[in-house]
């Protein structure tokens, strides 16, 4: 069979189709419109879904920010603030994965914080000078 002769067999097996489905072809319109709206439906639901995780993940990076305040206060909002956005079933395991490490590091970097803050020698109270090495050395033998 030469080339000439086959594209001729298949143009005519392609007009005898379509001349099969052309009473089926006002129902096409509303295929197509169906197919389109099925893929705009899913395309709202993934930006609905999108949007809202990037604002779970705006609320995150605010707690993590308060949590790195100086004021007690403060931190302790932000802890308060991120085990509740954990109750939140916006995130996925990643985003978890990821907070738990972010976590870790703030609560290191807190430790060293506290442990920096109470190694720094504290401004004594007494008056200085002899006296205060005096009381020092009463109190200490007392305690013994």
């Amino acid at each position: 069979m030469r080339v000439g002769e086959w594209l001729r067999d298949t143009a005519d097996g392609i007009a005898h189709l379509l001349g099969l489905l052309e009473p089926f072809a006002p129902y096409a319109t509303a295929v197509v419109a169906f197919v389109a709206a099925a893929i705009a439906l899913l395309n709202l639901h993934h930006r609905r879904q999108a949007d809202s995780r990037a604002e779970w993940w705006r609320r995150v990076e605010y707690a993590m920010d308060l949590t790195r305040e100086e004021d007690k206060v403060g931190r302790n909002t932000g802890m308060q603030l991120l085990n509740h956005l954990l109750d939140d079933e916006r995130w996925d395991e990643a985003d978890v994965k990821m907070l738990s490490d972010a976590n870790e590091i703030l609560i290191s970097e807190l430790v060293d914080k506290l442990t920096l803050a109470a190694a720094e020698p504290r401004p004594s109270t007494g008056p200085p000078g002899l006296f205060r090495r005096l009381w020092y050395q009463a109190t200490r033998r007392r305690s013994k």
